[in-house]
């Protein structure tokens, strides 16, 4: 037991060791926590709407780890908003409306190359994947149709941030979901999320 205590010790102080050298090493602290509002875009509408709403403001919140000055990692949450759609049609005898939307959840891990540039200015870009969740509802000419799936896609995007100081940095950044959904069920759309937000470092 003592054996197993003692290499428990090395294992966490060496943990520390690493990581204390990783922050010492670039003098910028190592982990970040940050939020950004946007427009998110609903790429694929179903067939059969005239009138739609494919886009909505979204928001993300993420925290990341930065292991040097170009290469870091960063998990995030997203909430993509709601998209709507109308139409008519007709039933034989009269005029019925017909409505739908969906909704769009996601999680995502990537990786992140940031590229300095200026003096507290650079640009990223991040490739990683995307738990996403898609809910649909539908109702129409004598149907109300309700369906949820969950799928894992690759999230990819580009972006530029400043830092104002060694703690605090703003970004704007242009990110891609790919296969949200099920052909089969929900439908299956890509998406776009355009945003810009604050992040704190510590």
């Amino acid at each position: 037991m003592k054996k197993i205590a003692c290499a428990i010790v090395k294992i966490g102080s060496g943990t520390l060791l690493v990581i204390s050298t990783a922050t010492a090493a670039f003098g910028q602290p190592a982990y970040y926590l940050g939020g950004s509002v946007g427009q998110s875009k609903y790429k694929d509408i179903p067939q059969g709407l005239r009138n739609v709403d494919d886009t909505d403001t979204g928001y993300k919140v993420y925290g990341g780890y930065q292991i040097n000055p170009n290469w870091g990692v960063e998990a995030t949450y997203f909430d993509l908003g709601k998209f709507t759609g109308n139409d008519t049609a007709f039933n034989g005898s009269s005029v019925v409306p017909v409505n739908a939307s969906a909704k769009v959840q996601a999680w995502g891990l990537a990786g992140v190359f940031t590229a300095p540039i200026t003096s507290g200015f650079s640009v990223f870009g991040k490739l990683g994947f995307t738990r996403s969740e898609l809910k649909t509802n539908a109702s129409g000419l004598n149907f109300t149709a309700h369906q949820k799936e969950s799928r894992t896609g690759a999230n990819y995007g580009v972006g530029a941030k400043y830092d104002f100081t060694p703690n605090f940095a703003v970004r704007a950044e242009w990110e891609r979901l790919n296969k949200v959904g099920e052909d089969a069920t929900t439908g299956e759309t890509d998406m776009d999320f355009l945003s810009a937000g604050l992040t704190f470092k510590f």
